[in-house]
């Protein structure tokens, strides 16, 4: 059942995502800072694996760190909307406009390919 769940999750994707490797350190209230592999990548959101805990709405501060770009992507606030394992799906709550364009163009870029 829990399965069932998952997947229904992810077809309710409003955002293609795209394979991506790099990393992405993360915190909360509950923990001060955190690394994982970024595993897929979306303007809405992305997917993670990390061996720190986290549960489902828990909020986050993310940075990506992309290794085909000099810059950080910082995500203001984001929330844990799914976690399997060491796996967790998180939606991307609040984005400045600048960081809303790099995600954009980072996206872009790697769906072309």
């Amino acid at each position: 059942m829990q399965g069932e769940n998952q997947t229904d999750k992810k077809e309710l994707r409003t955002s293609p995502r795209i394979p991506l490797d790099c990393r992405l350190f993360f915190s909360s209230h509950d923990l001060v800072e955190a690394d994982a592999t970024l595993l897929d990548l979306s303007s809405a959101g992305c997917a993670a694996e990390s061996k720190t805990a986290v549960r489902t709405d828990m909020s986050l501060d993310l940075w990506i760190f992309s290794p085909n770009y000099n810059w950080r992507m910082h995500i203001d606030h984001a929330v844990v909307r799914w976690v399997r394992g060491q796996v967790f799906g998180v939606e991307f709550l609040n984005l400045r406009p600048v960081q809303r364009k790099r995600l954009r163009q980072l996206v872009e870029k790697f769906r072309v390919q």
